[in-house]
């Protein structure tokens, strides 16, 4: 059983319901994170510390999100990590973070 299955109440004694319960409430706020570097990438204000920012919210994501079960958002929040890391295209960069954004959003829609 995955952490999605526990999130849906499967099984709330599960040890990664809290887990999963975590890292949905911190959804919000990564998602807050997240929007605020791409609105510094489209206006280049700031944008090597926009990317930063991105790139250390990407990388909490991609470390976590697989081992709950949230196989896709990890690998986007990693390929959103090697992006910045790699310093991109900003085009590129904007393509691969509005797919983290849509993926994590549904994780706040639950």
């Amino acid at each position: 059983m995955t952490a999605v299955g526990v999130w849906a109440g499967q099984n709330a004694d599960h040890p990664l319901a809290r887990a999963e319960q975590m890292f949905r409430m911190a959804a919000g706020e990564r998602l807050d994170i997240l929007a605020s570097g791409w609105m510094r990438l489209e206006t280049g204000r700031d944008a090597a510390r926009a990317r930063n920012d991105i790139r250390i919210v990407a990388h909490k994501i991609a470390g976590v999100a697989a081992s709950l079960g949230h196989t896709r958002l990890g690998q986007v929040a990693d390929d959103v990590e090697q992006l910045c890391t790699k310093e991109a295209a900003h085009d590129v960069l904007l393509r691969s973070l509005r797919e983290l954004m849509s993926c994590l959003a549904e994780l706040t829609e639950d």
